[in-house]
């Protein structure tokens, strides 16, 4: 028996080709009837051949996808399927887009459209559907919400670029290559032998913990690895390319907001760490995201990044005053906006290091009062302990006393039941400092940080004092410049000879 292929079908009266298909017996019920009709717009049989082909593939897509199951379709795919709804609307009136007024009408009801979910489903579903339908693509109605949101959005961007164009502005688009390139032959259901990013993820941190490096690194990498997943829709490492990489870090920057830096410093950085160490142990046969990088601006610099003699005093002098002044605050975090700014002043510490001081971390040494500023209590920076004298003007202000009356445990705050915690609570109660120097100390200067400056004044005010590079940089933690600082110790003796060069700071 001869398989009969389906063709085109002239209409007799009129002449015009027609695709006439029947639906398959269990789509029935899901199309509504049991043929599909459309005309083909053209009376010449080899271009209705050709456009019958391009029909029948995208009724057969339509069928694979009536009988899929549904499935979530990633954000990366979703923004290239509205770039689709886009880059349709802007060709079919590229040169003629019409009067302003019209597009100035549809803006109008864009914006109407966008917060009213029925408003959606009105203007955008039957697009949205059409545009799945043809891409034989059966996604959930979560996914459906979204780019039912994503097609508004590229709606609103068409309409703009259509206005510019109704007032004789036929520039590009900017923003046109915020949507990725459709592809078509990546499906989540594709299997791979190879490793996943959950997989290099838990290697690293394998490694990551033995070297008895943070956990909170561990947290902030894993949500960073979680961001690219969710972009790709998928964690197949085989499949990752450079370019993917790339889109993602312009969807970071473009699309969810984040400055370059932080792309750059925390989001990409996690993924290069990861793939690194996955390539040092052969796990993986190249890394995809080697070559990648995110350009950041020159930074703008207008002032100082430490606080002035003004800002500090002010600060100070807030401080000295912040049990006297009615507020909700808990009693640990003002202790903390007691002291944590004066040991600051005078040790250029983290203010997280110094939220996390515990009472047993003041000792006397050679009868020199020294504050230890221990991984052991919680977070330290490249985890390395260290030893700050006590400054003599600290001394005299009762900060000695205070510790020493102090109950066992953490200074700043309660005592907590794991390490984790305790890196937690010290964070929350130097995030608690911060603020308050912004509302009750009345620094609002958002050039500088309200607890990282007193790290930036320290530096100056030490080199002012012609305090040497090498002993500011063990007092503040700072890594030494060269390979030889790094011998031997710099005893307590030496440290208190040169922070007691720093001049005190007299406050009212």
């Amino acid at each position: 028996m001869t398989l009969i292929m389906p063709r085109p079908v002239k209409d007799p009266e009129s002449g015009i080709y027609y695709i006439r298909v029947r639906v398959p017996a269990d789509l029935v019920a899901s199309v509504g009837r049991k043929e599909v009709s459309k005309s083909l717009r053209t009376r010449e049989p080899v271009e209705a051949k050709e456009r019958f082909a391009a029909e029948y593939a995208a009724l057969q897509r339509r069928w694979t996808a009536l009988r899929a199951k549904p499935e979530p379709l990633p954000l990366k795919q979703i923004v290239s399927l509205a770039g689709q709804v886009y880059q349709r609307l802007m060709a079919t009136l590229d040169i003629e887009p019409g009067e302003p007024s019209v597009w100035e009408q549809v803006s109008r009801l864009n914006a109407q459209a966008a917060d009213n979910d029925k408003a959606l489903e009105q203007w955008y579903g039957p697009t949205v559907d059409e545009l799945l339908i043809e891409k034989g693509i059966a996604t959930d109605p979560s996914s459906r919400t979204r780019l039912l949101k994503e097609a508004q959005r590229a709606w609103e961007q068409a309409t703009e670029q259509q206005h510019k164009r109704s007032q004789g502005d036929f520039s590009p688009d900017p923003d046109a290559n915020r949507f990725p390139e459709w592809s078509p032959e990546k499906k989540l259901s594709e299997p791979s032998s190879g490793p996943t990013l959950s997989d290099l993820f838990h290697r690293w941190k394998k490694d990551h913990l033995a070297n008895g490096k943070s956990e909170n690194t561990v947290k902030d990498f894993q949500q960073k690895l979680d961001a690219l997943k969710e972009y790709l829709g998928h964690e197949e490492v085989d499949r990752i390319s450079p370019r993917e990489i790339s889109e993602w870090t312009d969807h970071l920057r473009h699309e969810k907001g984040l400055n370059p830096k932080t792309v750059s410093g925390k989001y990409l950085a996690a993924v290069k760490t990861v793939f690194r160490l996955a390539r040092s142990k052969f796990l993986i046969d190249s890394d995809p995201a080697q070559s990648v990088s995110v350009k950041i601006p020159p930074k703008v610099k207008s002032r100082s990044s430490g606080f002035t003699e003004a800002e500090a005093k002010r600060v100070l002098s807030a401080a000295n005053k912040v049990f006297e002044q009615s507020s909700n605050m808990a009693h640990h975090n003002k202790l903390a906006c007691r002291w944590v700014p004066w040991i600051c002043a005078y040790t250029g510490a983290r203010a997280g290091e110094i939220t996390q001081l515990r009472k047993e971390d003041l000792t006397v040494v050679n009868g020199i009062p020294q504050l230890t500023i221990t991984p052991e209590a919680g977070s330290v920076k490249a985890g390395m302990y260290r030893v700050v004298p006590v400054h003599p003007h600290l001394q005299e202000i009762g900060l000695l006393d205070f510790i020493r009356n102090a109950k066992s445990g953490y200074l700043f705050h309660s005592g907590p039941s794991t390490p984790a915690e305790a890196v937690k609570r010290s964070g929350n109660a130097r995030d608690k400092i911060a603020v308050w120097v912004r509302e009750s100390a009345g620094i609002t200067d958002e050039r500088i940080q309200p607890n990282h400056a007193w790290r930036h004044r320290f530096k100056t005010v030490g080199r002012n004092a012609d305090i040497a590079p090498e002993y500011l940089g063990a007092i503040q933690g700072h890594a030494g410049r060269t390979a030889g600082e790094d011998y031997g110790e710099y005893p307590v003796e030496t440290l208190y000879r040169e922070i007691c060069k720093l001049p005190r700071i007299e406050v009212d």
